[in-house]
């Protein structure tokens, strides 16, 4: 969306922020910046300097809600996720989150992406170097000469499994002189013998297992990240040459013989330093010229710090219970090594506003700052006058978002009732959680998603759960009312880390009547819905600890 950054340029303090970078000044702070001025100043960098950005923030649901804003500015956008380092044995892990993350650094790897999006944890687990992942490419084209087994061996090894038909992600089927292999969920390559020439290569839809359109050449990535570095045996002898506690030893021999069996996935997170020679992380995917973009460094520190912690208390746990520690679980890195690792990136601290001492590094930031003025815009159904009155005053660029062509015209329409002819005024479609302002640009963006959301009947309380909306977490804005199953209408104010019995996860804070607050973990929001309700009356919140919700559900 490059209307939204045209006038930037003409704003000296964001040329000599730009100017600044171009001429290796680092790292950066900006400073006085909304969730979407961060994510407006972030697209703006990488725009002018064409480089790709990289944005690290402090927990899954920021990660997220910055993904999705993002999305209005380029598709050419990768999240990559965390993963869930298991103290245990796991028959199979997500398939989904294997894929967000292999996705995700084969578009890095191939220059695909403009802005990553990731978090301190995620960046803080160690994976397997790049040079590794990508040994095996398989690199095809019309009139080469292949041997059915080793294209075969070759898909197997970068994590493809062989089916009959194809179906989905990571799959590939033989059939005759046929070659199917899936790139993703919806599409693959086909590759077609005449003996041992390639005589045609196509895509082809999954659904459907029809031919598309033709390729002269193809490249097929790993389906996974979990990609050999060794053959089994040598891998193996890896393990047995490590010192492990005797009572230990049984559970190595077990595992050593699923591994020769080729039953291995399940055990690179707690052999990891056998299966690979040397650490990485995301970074070290990073090209050399992508800019680092920390959001809110104090939080970020906080986490990680409390991540350590948390692994500390694991690591302690399992030891006084005789139970295998994961390498990978005493690989994660501290804040001390993520610091050093970003020493060689051109770094920009995004604030919210001026912040204390953190570290060294984020100091001379800070005197390297520059402040910008944001601030949030919301427009509602009952302020539609204001949202005229606000665009009437000739700001030097108003950009109107709608989610759809439906609210695009209804959009149009109103501009014209309103004789609103500036040609300054741009009404597009997308989706961005919330509006705003700035002040430096003289730039109002305003999102129409509460403005022209359909009136529903209201509804009976007893069926207020039944009825709401599934909660999503970067959809969720303070102020929303949320029905939870158990203790009824609460409003949404929040969100916490919390740390409880050595353990810290992320809550969602609802208060209640009387201010109580409910704290709900993120991993259990099947419980609550957001709630739903014609016109623009607020509901009553319930009381928590009373029969008065029990006695709604049961009308």
């Amino acid at each position: 969306m490059e209307d939204i950054l045209q006038n930037m340029p003409n704003v000296k303090k964001f040329s000599d922020y730009i100017n600044d970078i171009n001429n290796n000044v680092n790292p950066i702070m900006l400073s006085g910046l909304t969730d979407m001025g961060k994510i407006h100043l972030s697209y703006a960098t990488g725009y002018y300097t064409k480089r790709p950005i990289c944005i690290i923030t402090y927990n899954e649901i920021q990660a997220k809600k910055i993904y999705n804003d993002a999305h209005f500015f380029t598709e050419k956008i990768v999240y990559f996720p965390k993963r869930e380092i298991l103290t245990y044995d796991y028959i199979a892990e997500s398939k989904d989150e294997l894929a967000v993350r292999i996705d995700a650094l084969n578009k890095i790897y191939n220059n695909e992406a403009e802005i990553i999006i990731t978090t301190i944890e995620a960046v803080s687990q160690k994976i397997l170097p790049k040079n590794i992942l990508y040994k095996n490419l398989f690199k095809i084209k019309i009139g080469d000469l292949y041997n059915l087994d080793d294209i075969k061996n070759t898909l197997v090894k970068l994590g493809y499994e062989r089916y009959e038909l194809v179906e989905g992600k990571g799959q590939f089927s033989i059939r005759g002189g046929i070659v199917d292999i899936a790139t993703d969920e919806k599409q693959g390559i086909r590759i077609e013998f005449f003996g041992d020439e390639v005589d045609s290569i196509r895509n082809f839809n999954i659904s459907s297992q029809r031919s598309t359109n033709m390729l002269n050449n193809a490249t097929i990535y790993p389906a996974y990240e979990f990609v050999l570095e060794n053959d089994l045996s040598t891998l193996c002898s890896n393990i047995q040459n490590m010192k492990y506690e005797q009572y230990l030893q049984d559970r190595i021999e077990t595992d050593i013989d699923e591994i020769m069996q080729e039953n291995y996935i399940n055990k690179i997170d707690k052999y990891f330093n056998s299966f690979y020679s040397k650490k990485a992380t995301l970074l070290d995917y990073l090209s050399s010229n992508t800019i680092i973009f920390l959001d809110e460094i104090e939080r970020i520190k906080n986490r990680i710090d409390n991540i350590q912690k948390d692994t500390n208390t694991l690591i302690k746990t399992l030891v006084e219970k005789e139970k295998f520690v994961p390498d990978n679980l005493k690989n994660i890195g501290d804040y001390i090594e993520f610091i050093e690792n970003i020493n060689v990136k051109q770094v920009i601290y995004l604030e919210k506003q001026d912040i204390g001492f953190v570290d060294k590094k984020s100091m001379h930031a800070k005197r390297n700052g520059y402040s910008f003025s944001y601030r949030e815009v919301n427009f509602f159904r009952s302020t539609i006058d204001s949202l005229f009155e606000e665009i009437k005053k000739e700001h030097k660029q108003t950009i109107i978002i709608n989610k759809n062509e439906d609210a695009s015209k209804q959009m149009s329409d109103l501009l014209l009732e309103n004789n609103v002819l500036e040609p300054n005024v741009i009404n597009t479609i997308g989706s961005i959680s919330v509006g705003f302002y700035s002040d430096d640009f003289d730039l109002l963006v305003i999102s129409t998603h509460e403005l022209f959301e359909a009136t529903k009947k209201r509804r009976k309380y007893s069926n207020e759960f039944k009825q709401g909306e599934q909660v999503i977490f970067e959809d969720l804005k303070i102020g929303d009312y949320i029905v939870h199953k158990n203790h009824g209408i609460g409003q949404f104010v929040g969100i916490n880390t919390i740390t409880a019995d050595g353990v810290t996860k992320d809550y969602i804070k609802l208060k209640y009547d009387s201010d109580a607050i409910l704290y709900v973990p993120t991993n259990s929001l099947d419980n609550i819905r957001k709630y739903v309700s014609g016109g623009d009356y607020n509901p009553k919140l319930n009381k928590l600890g009373s029969k008065e919700w029990l006695k709604t559900k049961n009308k």
